[in-house]
Parts: C-alpha cells; structure tokens; sequence
C-alpha cells in the first residue's frame, strides 16, 4: 500500500498511517450527524506540494469571487478582496489565517480529490446510470468534518473526524445499456 503520494504528505488515523489513495471527503451534509463510528484523523501535506495540487480549482475560486464581488453590491469574503485575489502561492507567503479559513470552509473536497487522483486512484467506470456494482466502493476512511487547518513546520495540517466505508448515493431507476 502506498502511504504517500508525494514526499510529506500523510495521513494518520486514529494514529495509524492511512494510504492516501483510500482517503474521501463526504460531499452532502459535510460535518453532520454521523451514525457509523467517528474516528480523528490528521492529513498533512508539505506547502511546496499544496500549491501543485490545488492551483486549478483555487485559482477557479478566486476568479469565481473575483466576478461575484463585481456583480453584487457586498462581497462574501471582504478578506480577499481586501488582499487582491491572490493566488495560491501569494496566499501561503502573505495570507495564511485567511486561506486556512478558504480550505476549511470552500476546497477540502478539491484537496482530497487531487491527492487521491496524484496517489493513483481512478473511480470505476459506471455501466448504466445507478450502477451499484460501480459505485466507488473502495474501503476507505471518509472526512466527515475538517474541524482546524493551521501550519506548523513548513505543512499546511487538517484536522477532523472521519469514518471507515463510503457515503454514496445512487439514483436506483435509469435506463440500463
């Protein structure tokens, strides 16, 4: 199994090592009631390797504010725009308070996809839509709440509580091909 996908970037469950690969976020009712066992779990991933891994999405993100603010009278993070919009690397050199508040609140579920995506995993390929045999059913642990972000020794670390086993949801009627 492969515990890191990048030098420094890990995964600890429960203070156990936890592959990378095999790592979700809950994407609907982030951080609510959990009826399967909660379990802390702490990601951290080296600065230099943040940057790589969400430069896409959070560069979408600011732009995608970057146009709400010039279209509405109040802006929904007056932090940003009071810094400029600035890029990922500019917000680890000058802004670290507000972007630990941008991963926790807006790009936890785009950090998780991209390690998993540069650790190997691909989803399967669904047959028909509601293809339960296809549904991702890997066993791996699911963040249900990322409780802090802070940075300590050169690494942005996440911290939270998650549980073993997916959270899927399936359209169950479709046509079948």
């Amino acid at each position: 199994m492969t515990f890191e996908q990048e030098p420094g970037i890990r995964c600890e469950i429960a203070g156990r090592l936890h592959p990378l690969a095999y790592l979700g976020c809950r994407e609907l009712n982030f951080g609510q009631r959990c009826a399967l066992p909660l379990h802390p779990f702490r990601l951290s991933v080296p600065e230099t390797v943040l940057a790589g891994l969400l430069d896409a999405p959070f560069n979408s993100f600011i732009q995608t504010c970057r146009e709400d603010d010039l279209q509405y009278e109040e802006s929904d993070l007056p932090e940003l725009k009071g810094a400029g919009y600035p890029d990922i690397t500019a917000m680890l050199a000058g802004h670290r308070p507000l972007l630990a508040g941008m991963l926790l609140d807006f790009m936890i579920g785009d950090l998780l996809a991209a390690i998993g995506r540069a650790s190997g995993y691909r989803p399967p390929r669904a047959r028909y839509w509601g293809d339960v045999e296809a549904a991702d059913g890997r066993a791996y642990f699911t963040v249900n709440e990322v409780q802090t972000v802070s940075f300590a020794d050169g690494c942005a670390v996440f911290e939270g509580q998650g549980y073993y086993g997916v959270y899927v949801i399936w359209l169950t009627h479709g046509k079948r091909i």
